[in-house]
């Protein structure tokens, strides 16, 4: 990444706005309810493959009356390694605003493998994040695994479904299906 910002900003580039609502199961019984979440988001990729973003995610917990908010930054860098395979990192900083506690601010590294299938499909084929909170009292170490298919229904929209594991502590925290939708731009 640091290669792509030395040299310099690049003038042009693509936007697209994201939403997407995943659907938070009990680990090993997914007719078990845990959340559900609903995520608007908005990335702008320039020329150099350098994107700068940001998210707000809703999160509705199950059976209760609690919710939380996280809202983010991100820089981002993808380098193809050839005209199908490419791998990404994204750094972000971000807000955690539970309905029931203190806000606190966290961080978040992800990498992700992608192979592009089609002109239509992309695969994720891997994707990790480290995520934690700053002041590490608010136990927040929530590392994720995913896979994802992205499928190109034309130049402006695209969907996708995404299947994660999430973890809390070194807990498995819960699995989800995540359908999405993107306008590009």
């Amino acid at each position: 990444m640091v290669p792509a910002l030395a040299a310099g900003p690049a003038a042009a580039g693509s936007n697209v706005i994201g939403l997407s609502v995943a659907s938070e199961r009990e680990p090993g019984d997914l007719s078990a309810t845990k959340s559900t979440d609903t995520q608007l988001s908005y990335a702008h990729t320039f020329d150099n493959n350098v994107s700068l973003g940001g998210s707000a995610k809703y999160y509705d917990t199950a059976h209760t009356s609690a919710y939380a908010w996280n809202v983010e930054g991100t820089v981002g860098y993808t380098y193809p390694l050839n005209e199908v395979w490419s791998v990404a990192g994204v750094a972000a900083l971000g807000s955690h605003m539970p309905s029931n506690a203190t806000d606190f601010a966290y961080y978040s590294f992800t990498g992700s493998l992608n192979v592009k299938l089609s002109s239509v499909v992309t695969w994720t084929v891997i994707a990790a994040r480290y995520r934690n909170a700053f002041d590490t009292a608010y136990a927040y170490e929530t590392p994720e695994l995913s896979t994802q298919f992205d499928f190109r229904l034309s130049d402006a929209h695209s969907v996708s479904v995404k299947l994660e594991r999430d973890w809390k502590n070194g807990d498995v925290s819960y699995d989800a299906i995540e359908l999405g939708y993107k306008y590009h731009f």
